[in-house]
Formats: structure tokens, C-alpha cells, sequence
């Protein structure tokens, strides 16, 4: 990695994880609160620096996806967990809308502050159900659609309405909801059983 690419990188990671973000999205907490049990699969989609994939890996034995468009994050997320002892992360690389992760196989999948920036929202969300078992989870973290102290422009945010109808679009209905401070909320979604 050049020195310029690194430079960016490492201020990347120190956005991803500025204190008073990390202190307002509370990792570990929220994942426990998303429903995250010690035998699940997770998927962190745009998994950026790993700050929902490490924790995660902590919570459950099994596999935990961390799945990122940018391979300096995927390796930043590997060298952590390497440093931490941590064995049961994989990281993949996405290309186009596909996963590269089997049908089926993930009982959370979790996009924290990524779903506002999917140009195709309808194909890349078609690709989260495709990944979910039966009774598979997705948790989305945006930031709220009002000025708050950090986060996109107002244009650029989802609001919770906003979010809820796109994923009527693939029969997933809000499960759970709640706060993440004043930046951020969290929604839940479930297969619809209707």
C-alpha cells in the first residue's frame, strides 16, 4: 500500500471509529440488542473497519461474514482479528451486487450505515434475502433523517418510512426498532408471515 492510500485508509478507520460514534452505536451492546445468540451466522455487509464484525465474532462461535467492496478494510479486519485471537471471522470481497456467500446460510445480516448509499436498492436487498435462512434477520442502522451532529447530508438519509418500504418490497416487516443516540436508529426487519 502506498503512503498516500495509507494515509486515507487511516483516516477512514478513524472515522469509522471516532469515539463519540463508537459511543453512540455501542457495537456489542447493539448486536446483543438486535437479537445476536452464540450460535448464529452473521453477515456484516460493509463491514468497514470491523467495528460490528470483531465484536460479533466474540458473541458467537460460529462464522461471522464481513463483507466489504474495499480490500484495505478486509485486511484491516483481518489484522485485527489476528491480533485478538479471533478465528471464526471471514472476510469477502464484493463484486457487482453478489455476496459470494451461499443461499441460505446467515441468520443476521446487519448494514450499518451503508443501505443510504445502494444506488439499486431493490437487487442488493433481493441479494441480503438470498443469504438469510428461513428465519433470518436483517438490522439496518441509519442515521436519523434530521440534521444531527455527524452523518450524510438531510437529502442523502433514509427515514424510517423510507426504509420500511423498501424492504415491503421483499415481505420483511419492522421486528424491532430503537435509538442509537442522536445520530442513529436501528430497525429490525422479518419475513412477513402473512
Amino acid at each position: 500500500m502506498n503512503f498516500l492510500k495509507g494515509c486515507q485508509m487511516k483516516q477512514l478507520q478513524m472515522k469509522l471509529e471516532n469515539p463519540t460514534r463508537m459511543e453512540e452505536l455501542k457495537p456489542e451492546d447493539t448486536l446483543r440488542r438486535i437479537g445476536l445468540q452464540e450460535n448464529h451466522v452473521l453477515s456484516d455487509i460493509g463491514a468497514g473497519s470491523g467495528i460490528f464484525a470483531i465484536p460479533a465474532a466474540k458473541i458467537t462461535s460460529n462464522t461471522v461474514y464481513a463483507l466489504d467492496i474495499n480490500e484495505d478494510m478486509l485486511s484491516l479486519i483481518n489484522d485485527k482479528a489476528k491480533r485478538e485471537g479471533i478465528t471464526n471471522i471471514e472476510t469477502v470481497k464484493v463484486e457487482n451486487e453478489h455476496f459470494n456467500l451461499d443461499s441460505h446460510t446467515v441468520d443476521i445480516a446487519i448494514l450499518v450505515t451503508v443501505f443510504n448509499e445502494i444506488d439499486n436498492k431493490s437487487l442488493f436487498l433481493s441479494e441480503v434475502k438470498r443469504i438469510l435462512n428461513g428465519d433470518g434477520k436483517i438490522a439496518v442502522i441509519e442515521f436519523h433523517k434530521r440534521n444531527t451532529p455527524m452523518g450524510p447530508r438531510f437529502e442523502h438519509r433514509l427515514g424510517k418510512g423510507d426504509l420500511i418500504k423498501c424492504f415491503e418490497d421483499i415481505e420483511f416487516v419492522p421486528y424491532r426498532e430503537f435509538d442509537l443516540g442522536e445520530n442513529f436508529y436501528c430497525l429490525v426487519f422479518a419475513k412477513c408471515c402473512c
